[in-house]
């Protein structure tokens, strides 16, 4: 008969194989027997986030210890919005942008648009959430390589984020907007989608960060076009650093 160190070892070897296969393993009830489960939730092997969802975690965690959670989180949110909606989700436009400046700190609520199903809060562990809405969602969509979230694109997500994100969030922000090559995508996106008020704000954070071409070529372009543009300064300071174009995130935070 197989000792408990013998059985134990069985069920290591069944959750190796998932993280082989899927990298950082997020386990669902139906990815392995419920024997292993058990045994390997039992010994601190596995950590339960909601019902049938599960990370792995290591044995010799404190009680209330997070990190196991906040290394798995973006791998969790993945897994379980694409079991859930397929491809049809994205994050919302705000925390698409915090992605492409670098900042993936985990948030107390990721707010996910979807197409298929009604709002709802779906709670995590340690006060974290995701929210998901019916809305209309990034076109084309983006899946960023690290952890396979769904994004919108650079130009769109600068086009549909809120003022507050200008506000609560202005590193990210500026980060996002020295990312930008040129004025073309944002203009195709403000001109087939007539969004005079939105052209007007990013006109007037380029010109916030020192970028002068793209502001005069958002806000020229739509002014010649018949619309009835009115900058404005989304940001509530001066940008603190004169532009410079750059290419990684990582050099502007």
């Amino acid at each position: 008969m197989a000792t408990i160190q013998e059985r134990l070892a069985d069920s290591l070897k069944e959750l190796q194989k998932l993280q082989n296969k899927n990298g950082l393993a997020v386990v669902r009830s139906s990815d392995i027997s419920r024997v292993h489960l058990e045994r390997l939730v039992n010994n601190g092997f596995l950590q339960e986030v909601m019902k049938g969802w599960y990370i792995s975690s290591r044995p010799d965690s404190a009680p209330g210890d997070t990190t196991n959670w906040y290394t798995s989180f973006w791998h969790f949110v993945s897994a379980y919005a694409n079991s859930r909606f397929g491809n049809n989700w994205c994050l919302s436009p705000d925390q698409s942008l915090s992605f492409y400046s670098g900042n993936i700190t985990v948030p107390p609520q990721v707010i996910i648009r979807i197409t298929l199903e009604q709002n709802n809060v779906v709670n995590l562990l340690h006060g974290t959430s995701i929210l998901y809405i019916k809305s209309a969602i990034a076109n084309p969509i983006r899946t960023e390589q690290q952890f396979k979230i769904n994004l919108y694109s650079l130009p769109e997500a600068l086009t549909e984020c809120s003022l507050t994100f200008f506000r609560s969030d202005a590193i990210s922000a500026r980060t996002c907007l020295s990312l930008v090559p040129d004025a073309s995508d944002l203009l195709k996106i403000l001109i087939d989608k007539g969004q005079t008020v939105k052209a007007g704000r990013l006109a007037g954070a380029f010109r916030n960060i020192g970028n002068i071409a793209v502001a005069d070529q958002i806000f020229e372009t739509m002014k010649g076009l018949g619309y009835d543009i009115r900058e404005e300064d989304p940001f509530e300071d001066q940008a603190p650093i004169p532009f410079v174009r750059i290419t990684s995130p990582y050099v502007t935070r």
